[in-house]
């Protein structure tokens, strides 16, 4: 609960709470400070600790991984483009305290080597954990060949399922149609 200052003033979290301290399980000191930015918009474990917490959703960021017009200094310019530029930034106004270079995962696109960014977007889900133990009792009655699929990966993906999402937003795999009703939506 406890505020700090928000370093790039460019967002505003309108009336949700924003810049304050959290906890969150995901969060150890064994890969690092055990202080982590959070950022809902970003993130599956930071959307979640978003909802839970009520924190604000601020995405100053477009589907093509750019600045919003809102982040004035770096707009247009791609996030990872713009890393140097804002390190810059906070040294010259004081509020850089240090700078290091470590080595950490991040995703990349197989392909091209582009790194890749995680960004909420609306989408539609069926609601899937709801029907979980239907789903698992129909397995048990399937005659698997072999059997271990049935038991094991697809019985395994089966218990753990969560809420699928219909929306991909990809350049591969099968299309749904999906038709919205003009009258009642």
């Amino acid at each position: 609960g406890r505020r700090y200052e928000q370093l790039l003033p460019f967002v505003a979290p309108g009336d949700r709470k924003a810049f304050v301290v959290v906890a969150a399980d995901f969060v150890t000191l064994d890969s690092g400070s055990g202080i982590v930015h959070m950022a809902p918009a970003f993130g599956e474990d930071d959307y979640q600790v978003g909802l839970r917490e009520d924190l604000a959703f601020m995405r100053p960021v477009d589907a093509n991984g750019k600045f919003t017009a809102e982040v004035t200094p770096w707009a247009g310019l791609f996030v990872k483009a713009a890393d140097r530029k804002i390190i810059r930034h906070l040294a010259e106004q004081g509020s850089l305290l240090h700078e290091e270079t470590y080595t950490h995962e991040y995703p990349y696109h197989d392909r091209c080597d582009n790194p890749l960014i995680y960004l909420a977007t609306p989408s539609w889900f069926i609601r899937t954990s709801a029907m979980r133990e239907q789903l698992v009792e129909a397995n048990r009655s399937i005659t698997w060949a072999p059997p271990e699929v049935g038991s094991g990966r697809f019985g395994n993906w089966l218990s753990g399922a969560i809420d699928w999402s219909l929306s991909r937003n990809r350049f591969w795999g099968t299309p749904l149609n999906v038709w919205i009703c003009d009258s009642c939506g």
